[in-house]
């Protein structure tokens, strides 16, 4: 598997990355991590780079886990409105809308 090859510096640290996504994509995301890394690097005094990493993962992780849940919510509310709808096209309810809207065109 050869795979792209790109050279990322991420909190001051050059580091040579090699993945199948493009090389455009492996930047945003050493960039992502880059910043990150840096925020936090602001906010506590030791500033160790192994510490700035463990903070910045969990914060990435924080986020990611929040995107998760929320596309969950979203997936659950997507699943009852299309049992909801489901339900009424076997009750026939929407087919008598859709006949009376085909209807009233036909009228005009």
């Amino acid at each position: 598997m050869e795979g792209n090859r790109v050279k990322v510096t991420i909190y001051g640290h050059t580091c040579n990355i090699q993945g199948d996504a493009s090389p455009d994509y492996i930047v945003r995301l050493a960039g992502y991590v880059n910043e990150k890394m840096e925020d936090v690097g602001k906010n506590i005094s030791s500033g160790k780079p192994l510490q700035v990493a463990i903070l910045a993962a969990l914060n990435i992780a924080d986020e990611y886990y929040q995107l998760k849940e929320s596309k969950a919510g979203v997936n659950t509310v997507i699943e009852q409105k299309t049992k909801a709808l489901i339900s009424m096209l076997d009750e026939g309810l929407i087919g008598d809308i859709f006949s009376n809207c085909v209807d009233s065109e036909k009228r005009i």
